[in-house]
């Protein structure tokens, strides 16, 4: 085996007592006896308190040093605690800096750091500015103490590693009073930071690249956390941009932009787009705020808005094809305006707002169907189908809470109406069967118009009137539907004279043959109430409490009374 050149072999002996004396000597080396030195150094330059955790040096593979507990405290003015804190800071000195006795961060990296960035009532951050003064008698010695430029702490390089940041805003009170109200948390980060200033914060002067993998977000009023599978982020001269990929728990997972024009006004835009949403699994994943003491209202401030698409949203058992929303989020209400669901052969379209001051959340909201196609949205439930067909609309304007028990606090009035439908296994004709026990004809029910009102409140839907047009007859009920689909309506149906089919028994016939020999009256129309019990699923009919009557029809030409109109006339096409 051929040996080594004499150069050679010296050359590693010198290397390896090169690292030896880098691994061995920081042990010698008391650093931590300058750590008092250096949190005051870093307190007189901030004005915030330093937490300073045992120190020592390191010489390879760079000059620097190893603080193992790190923390540096709000400004004045804001409560008690620290924007960040870090198991670990690694610090690298400059080596050209180190020649002029000088000490000059070249790169820093913190540990599992945690950030807490806060913004109060006025506008004012715990990181944007280094000595805040609340009180007139600190601000009058302020005043009085000699001015003194402040020396910026410049670092070359900041790595996060593990990192968690909390966005968060206080709400009005006393300075030790205010609670802090997280808007935002994400974990574990991991992003390169250049060109820092630390002090004051400077965030148009940085450069950041991060990779999104893995990052995990929580939101306020979510059980569920948004999961980022892929992404990068990019900061520029104080705009930050991002494409990623995520998912929200089984929900549905999307790609989307983000884009922050300029990070110190802080205003988000968005867009976002899913093969599929799950709507059941994204009602799921909200969570109901927890109970706190009331607090005045804060300003009203815009902090991001966007764009959201789904091609496909399922709501068991129903699925509808492409919906969009526009979405505005505020310091303290969130703004559908408005979503947009292709339903069924027509359109849902719903206005929304969430105020996310009260506690519980409260919402409101403008629902609007067009061109529904009824036949086959309930055929989508084996309870429901064949039970209805026709062209459906509906207004309808509702209010309630974002909580478990929402049903209980849902509200709202509105009116709806069907055109041109058929009413599958319910005969009008065969409705006198239960009054007069005579053989009714099977079959269905065709109607031109079914309308009514809507009011809803504590967990049921009622109605003064709906009214249905059929060339059997006309239908008017009044009563309520639980929101589990339990019916307790009552009215009146009046059937015309030709309702009966040839070959069949009539009971119109029948009912006008009884009531005629009585009053003496032939040819008009029966009149017989009915009441309406059961379920959506299986509707129950019964006899009214009155008995059945004759209407007469006007002599040939004269003028019928006019009745006076209601708004459910004037909503009737002609």
């Amino acid at each position: 085996m051929k040996r080594l050149p004499r150069w050679m072999r010296i050359l590693l002996v010198v290397v390896a007592l090169v690292v030896a004396a880098g691994l061995i000597l920081p042990y010698f080396l008391d650093v931590d006896r300058y750590r008092t030195f250096i949190a005051a150094s870093i307190e007189s330059k901030t004005g915030r308190k330093v937490r300073i955790g045992k120190m020592r040096a390191r010489l390879l593979p760079n000059a620097g040093f190893v603080v193992e507990d790190f923390g540096l405290s709000n400004p004045p003015g804001f409560p008690e605690g620290e924007v960040l804190a870090a198991e670990a800071v690694r610090g690298n000195l400059a080596w050209g800096s180190l020649l002029h006795r000088e000490f000059r961060l070249s790169s820093v990296e913190l540990v599992r750091p945690k950030l807490i960035l806060l913004e109060d009532e006025h506008g004012q951050t715990n990181y944007g500015s280094s000595a805040r003064v609340s009180s007139p008698a600190a601000r009058a010695n302020q005043k009085a103490a000699p001015k003194r430029a402040a020396e910026p702490v410049e670092v070359g390089r900041i790595e996060l590693t593990d990192a968690e940041v909390t966005l968060g805003r206080l709400g009005p009170g006393a300075r030790h009073a205010r609670a802090m109200i997280p808007t935002v948390q994400a974990r574990k980060i991991r992003a390169e930071l250049s060109h820092i200033v630390l002090d004051p914060l400077r965030p148009k002067q940085w450069e950041a690249d991060a990779n999104l993998s893995g990052v995990v977000l929580e939101l306020p009023g979510w059980k569920t956390p948004l999961t980022f599978r892929s992404g990068r982020l990019e900061l520029r001269n104080g705009r930050l941009e991002s494409e990623f990929r995520l998912s929200l728990g089984k929900a549905g997972e999307f790609k989307g932009t983000l884009r922050v024009a300029d990070i110190e006004r802080g205003m988000t835009a968005f867009d976002l787009s899913t093969a599929q949403l799950d709507a059941d699994q994204l009602l799921t994943s909200r969570t109901e705020s927890p109970p706190g003491p009331a607090q005045p209202a804060s300003r009203s401030e815009l902090v991001a808005q966007g764009h959201v698409v789904a091609e496909h949203l399922r709501w068991q058992p129903y699925t509808t094809n492409k919906g969009t929303a526009e979405v505005r989020i505020f310091t303290d209400r969130i703004e559908l305006w408005p979503v947009t669901v292709e339903l069924y052969g027509g359109t849902l379209q719903i206005s929304a707002r969430a105020d996310r001051a009260q506690t519980p959340e409260r919402f409101s909201s403008n629902v609007q169907v067009r061109n529904l196609n009824l036949g086959a949205m309930l055929a989508a439930s084996s309870a429901t189908r064949g039970k209805l067909s026709g062209t459906g609309e509906l207004n309808l304007q509702l209010f309630g809470s974002l909580s478990d028990d929402w049903r209980k606090s849902l509200s709202g009035t509105g009116h709806f109406a069907v055109r041109n439908g058929r009413l599958p296994g319910i005969n009008l004709a065969g409705v006198l069967e239960s009054v007069a026990k005579l053989a009714g004809m099977s079959g269905e029910t065709p109607f031109s118009l079914l309308q009514g009102d809507l009011s809803i409140s504590q967990g049921r839907v009622a109605s003064r009137l709906i009214h249905m047009d059929s060339p059997r007859g006309t239908v008017d009920l009044h009563g309520s539907c639980s929101l589990d689909g339990a019916l307790d309506y009552d009215g009146e149906v009046v059937l015309a004279p030709d309702t009966a089919s040839s070959g069949a028994p009539n009971p119109t016939q029948a009912i006008d043959a009884i009531l005629g020999g009585v009053l003496k009256r032939e040819g008009g129309r029966v009149a017989v109430p009915i009441a309406i019990r059961g379920t959506l699923q299986d509707p129950k009919f019964y006899p009214g409490r009155s008995a059945p009557r004759m209407e007469s029809p006007s002599p040939a030409g004269q003028a019928q009374p006019q009745k006076g109109k209601s708004i459910l006339d004037f909503l009737r096409r002609p």
